[in-house]
């Protein structure tokens, strides 16, 4: 969907963009090989300057260009061509802003490091060299507490915020209740845990080094990242296909990719 995109482009919003789509106007590609029609022609010299900026930064995966040229709630249409550069992550903390555990997954492997048991730096390796970054509610919440905590690290550029994009959808609430609503279902040892459960069972492993404790709050993390995937996949379904019907196209004249 990101080679369809041309929000980024001087003078173009959803309606101009939407009119360039019915045009066939498909991708940044077609700007460069078909002409102008003359009620564009004003703008056409900045659209293939734009469009020969964004293919070159595509080709070289400069997912900073993207963060900084496409509106913030645009963002999801980079997903498939960052999705082998995409993170998953959620970080859990003792109740302050002080970092206990972060949880990283890519498509194939979850990982979480647990403050005095594993090094951070290891998650810092992982996310520096990744190119977008998914949490739930990650403005507000997971994104200011890593800065706070570890200020030199470099986050991802890309960041999909999957709270807000489930909200545009109609799905409301915390992580643990859009879950329930789209029928993903928790473990039986997780079902009915939240935030301040994990608080407290890192606190029963700090004060009495109870194992279980620790380890029901790893599986509470595991599933907090993995189910990630699962509503980033959702809202990405969803949000092309409302742009489909917006534009009055089928998804067969505007392809997903």
């Amino acid at each position: 969907m990101l080679v369809r995109t041309f929000l980024h482009f001087p003078k173009v919003g959803e309606r101009r963009e939407r009119a360039l789509w019915r045009f066939g106007y498909f991708d940044w590609s077609s700007i460069l090989s078909i002409p102008s029609p003359p009620m564009w022609k004003h703008f056409w010299d900045d659209w293939k300057r734009e469009a020969e900026a964004s293919l070159t930064a595509l080709q070289s995966f400069d997912a900073s260009y993207f963060a900084q040229k496409l509106p913030k709630p645009f963002l999801w249409r980079a997903i498939p061509e960052f999705t082998d550069k995409t993170v998953f992550l959620d970080v859990e903390t003792d109740g302050t802003e002080k970092i206990t555990l972060i949880g990283i997954a890519d498509k194939n492997q979850f990982r979480a490091f647990v403050l005095g048991i594993d090094d951070f730096e290891e998650a810092r390796d992982w996310l520096e060299r990744e190119a977008m970054v998914v949490t739930y509610n990650g403005n507000s919440f997971d994104l200011p507490v890593l800065r706070a905590n570890f200020p030199k690290w470099r986050i991802p550029p890309l960041h999909i915020d999957l709270c807000p994009l489930l909200r545009r959808l109609g799905y409301k609430g915390g992580l643990k209740g859009v879950e329930a609503q789209l029928g993903i279902r928790r473990s039986p040892q997780t079902q009915g845990l939240n935030g301040w459960d994990a608080v407290r069972l890192w606190w029963m492993w700090c004060e009495y080094g109870d194992e279980n404790s620790l380890n029901l709050l790893l599986q509470y993390n595991r599933e907090d990242v993995v189910n990630l995937r699962t509503l980033l996949d959702f809202a990405y379904q969803q949000l092309w296909q409302i742009t489909c019907e917006r534009a009055k196209m089928s998804s067969l004249d505007l392809p997903m990719f």
